[in-house]
């Protein structure tokens, strides 16, 4: 496991929900100077720790481990998947209808 790389990808999720390094260590039963010290690669979390940073910035392993995707699509494809099953049955058929419109002028400005 790539230590920095996971360190990075904690802090950039925490500042994406507007966390403090207070709120996360909070959020996953710490202390603020843990948190501090695993996104500078000093520290080296726990499996369990990593799950509970994962879980408060309701991101996946994968999302705090990897730096990059090779098929960035399917990692989008999925969350927009996972978000859109959440929603009652007439929401979703609005989200399609308005993702199916936005698709269709990307298409047509971009020919």
């Amino acid at each position: 496991m790539d230590y920095i790389i996971l360190g990075k990808n904690i802090r950039k999720y925490r500042l994406m929900h507007g966390f403090t390094q207070e709120k996360l260590a909070d959020k996953c039963g710490c202390s603020n100077s843990h948190i501090g010290q695993i996104e500078n690669a000093r520290g080296i979390p726990s499996l369990d720790m990593v799950v509970r940073i994962a879980n408060a910035l309701s991101v996946t392993l994968d999302h705090l481990l990897k730096e990059s995707y090779s098929n960035p699509e399917v990692v989008y494809l999925r969350e927009i998947a996972e978000r859109i099953e959440k929603y009652p049955v007439a929401r979703r058929i609005r989200a399609c209808e308005g993702l199916m419109s936005y698709l269709d002028s990307l298409e047509k400005f971009s020919q």
